[in-house]
């Protein structure tokens, strides 16, 4: 049985998740500046955390990597095209954020670090050219980054940014997965798939996502 545990991290709102396994091994979604409930947790509940996974390279959904590394000594992965993100060539910020560099780098498709859990990796470029969803099909959960939110979407005027490819990633899981899909985001309140399909069509037919197809 997979577990989730959620927390929505001040001061941006982050989504922070722990994917906790039957065998009490988990992996981290982000944790943002959550690093102190996290590593928490992590402690109290006996767990063995085994990674990190970053779903883009912003400032706020990586402040708290090297934190909950060095306090549970797990690994950090990111999608290789953000790798950059996550040093000193990473773009002006105001955010100073403590320097971690990537253990594992992924594409797209099945992750296997946790052996009893089916999680994938669905490359969704546009916010910035690494974004990535991590999608947990037997428990029909999606975690979308900065890719959807409750009633909105993410960026797409920021460098790196893409809104032609965040277009097509918003088709992408639009079109691929199932309607009642239950949408953990970067940002604010969950969602279904389902519910937001109005928010895209919007979206598009007010010029924003001229490139959507809805399946």
């Amino acid at each position: 049985m997979v577990r989730i545990i959620a927390w929505r991290v001040p001061p941006y709102d982050n989504g922070c998740y722990l994917i906790v396994d039957a065998r009490n091994e988990a992996i981290v979604i982000d944790p943002s500046m959550g690093d102190r409930q996290v590593i928490d947790a992590v402690r109290e509940q006996g767990l063995r955390l085994v990674e990190i996974l970053n779903t883009h390279g912003h400032p706020d959904h990586i402040f708290g990597n090297a934190a909950v590394k060095e306090a549970t000594q797990a690994r950090l992965a990111i999608h290789r095209l953000d790798e950059y993100r996550l040093g000193p060539k990473r773009p002006p910020t105001q955010l100073a954020v403590p320097p971690c560099s990537a253990d594992d780098l992924f594409d797209d498709g099945q992750l296997s670090f946790l052996d009893d859990v089916e999680l994938s990796a669905l490359h969704t470029p546009g916010h910035t050219e690494g974004s990535t969803c991590f999608y947990l099909r037997r428990e029909g959960a999606l975690f979308s980054g900065d890719l959807l939110f409750k009633g909105n979407i993410g960026r797409s005027d920021l460098p790196g940014s893409d809104p032609d490819a965040m277009g097509e990633s918003l088709s992408r899981i639009a079109s691929s997965l199932p309607p009642n899909t239950r949408v953990y985001p970067g940002h604010g309140a969950e969602t279904t798939l389902g519910a937001e399909i109005e928010t895209l069509r919007g979206l598009r037919d007010a010029g924003m996502l001229p490139g959507l197809r809805l399946g």
